[in-house]
């Protein structure tokens, strides 16, 4: 018994001594929601122990473009009914904390309180939330119908470009957007932006890089097409093994969310393919009509993204620089596998492109659909310049490959004559001549006549030396 009122006092004497506790100090709201370059207010309560000591308030922002309280030291004591009102201005998009530090005497209490400023929100930003999965439904069926399914089961006959390329999409990719969060200590709402561009499967834009760089287009056609398939389950199951690394609860990853959004994505491509299979012709006519309105989707998208995600120049140096070098080092990693795995050059090309080229779109879609404001807009800044820099990367591939191909025009023209050479020889020579014999036949009558002349002469000669 004495031992069990021992511990009960040492438990209980250290906070009868003091002052206050945090459990003392509520806020009202809990966090601060409050649109940009506007005002609010934040309540502070204290419900601890009356005290005769003076009671001072100190805050400050962690960032103060994002938010900023209108005064910074307050005295409690003066303050009636145990609360203070403290006027706090937005700045631009953000998520910030202010530090309340309570000084009384010769101790301190350090109280964090979380403000999110959300961004005005016009009607077209609403519109294109509507139009990002009919968007994405719509260019998966065209890429679809643009892939040869026989090209496609020639590919997985010999799968190890295809698989190198999964292992390097969703293995070596994710691990890399990890580790670039990690390195440059970023904020949770970018972290999970680049995580889910890392996790994100091929994009279309690498099979127009393939084409422009000669690499193998049905093998890029074919990794693009298996990496949506699997994205159905990898895209979640990278977030969740990585994403615990991160505070992400405040965010709540919407896992179904990101499925049930994958699925119909997966579907129209698979839908395309198919009736690209049985119906080709159809498939043509289909081509045909939905190009454009797959340009208008791409156009749309673009325009209004640039008019309602504005806020991207606020996008703080670090993850700016992952984002440069997320899909730099995929290239780089693609094709350092492949080769290390014995892929000729071509194909090491299509792998190298395949990993550094991911679905932007798909990322930024999931991102819009399934987070909460303002840390949809925040991650969505991340896909955003990820995509941009993927672009400019491929753009200037493609320029330093068409410098290299002007300056080295021989070892073009030693292929063509080689596959020249390797059709049919003896049916060229014998074009050739058909050719030729047509082209003059009046002088080949006369060497005939000639070479007849010549035999009719040595004949005559010969008669005579007889005789």
């Amino acid at each position: 018994m004495a031992a069990f009122t021992v511990l009960v006092l040492l438990c209980f004497l250290p906070g009868a001594f003091l002052q206050y506790t945090d459990s003392d100090f509520w806020f009202e709201p809990a966090i601060l929601n409050i649109l940009e370059n506007s005002q609010d207010n934040v309540t502070l309560l204290y419900i601890g122990p009356n005290s005769t000591d003076s009671i001072f308030l100190k805050v400050s922002s962690a960032r103060s473009s994002v938010a900023l309280p209108n005064q910074g030291s307050f005295n409690l004591t003066a303050v009636s009914n145990n609360s203070l009102s403290i006027p706090v201005q937005s700045g631009h998009i953000g998520i910030t904390s202010l530090d309340f530090i309570v000084n009384q005497g010769e101790n301190a209490t350090v109280l964090d309180y979380t403000v999110k400023v959300l961004r005005a929100r016009p009607p077209v930003d609403e519109a294109l939330n509507y139009i990002l999965i009919p968007f994405l439904v719509v260019n998966a069926f065209a890429m679809g119908t643009a892939v040869e399914w026989p090209l496609v089961v020639k590919v997985l006959k010999r799968p190890h470009g295809v698989a190198i390329g999964v292992l390097s999409q969703f293995v070596f990719m994710p691990l890399l957007a990890f580790i670039l969060s990690k390195a440059f200590s970023l904020a949770d709402v970018y972290a999970i932006g680049l995580l889910m561009v890392g996790s994100s499967p091929g994009g279309g834009i690498s099979n127009i890089l393939t084409f422009f760089l000669d690499a193998d287009l049905p093998l890029s056609m074919t990794m693009t097409f298996v990496s949506t398939v699997l994205a159905l389950g990898m895209m979640p199951l990278s977030l969740f093994i990585y994403g615990r690394a991160f505070n992400f609860d405040r965010i709540n990853v919407p896992y179904s969310t990101i499925v049930t959004s994958l699925v119909p994505v997966t579907i129209a491509k698979v839908l395309g393919i198919l009736l690209r299979h049985k119906k080709p012709r159809i498939a043509d006519k289909v081509m045909k009509a939905i190009r454009p309105v797959s340009a208008l989707f791409v156009i749309a998208f673009v325009v209004l993204g640039l008019m309602v995600n504005t806020h991207f120049i606020y996008t703080p140096w670090q993850p700016i620089v992952a984002d440069f070098l997320l899909p730099l080092a995929g290239f780089i990693i693609g094709f350092g596998l492949a080769k290390m795995l014995c892929l000729d050059n071509t194909r090491a090309k299509t792998v190298s492109i395949e990993t550094g080229v991911q679905n932007g779109r798909l990322a930024s879609a999931m991102i819009r659909l399934a987070f909460p404001q303002p840390e949809a807009d925040l991650s969505f800044c991340v896909s955003f310049l990820n995509g941009m820099f993927q672009v400019g990367i491929g753009l200037l591939a493609i320029a330093v490959y068409n410098i290299y191909k002007c300056k080295n025009p021989t070892t073009e023209e030693v292929k063509m004559t080689s596959l020249e050479g390797l059709e049919n020889p003896t049916i060229e020579e014998e074009k050739i001549a058909s050719l030729e014999g047509l082209e003059n036949p009046t002088t080949e009558e006369e060497k005939i006549t000639n070479l007849e002349g010549l035999e009719n002469s040595v004949v005559h000669v010969i008669s005579d030396v007889k005789e």
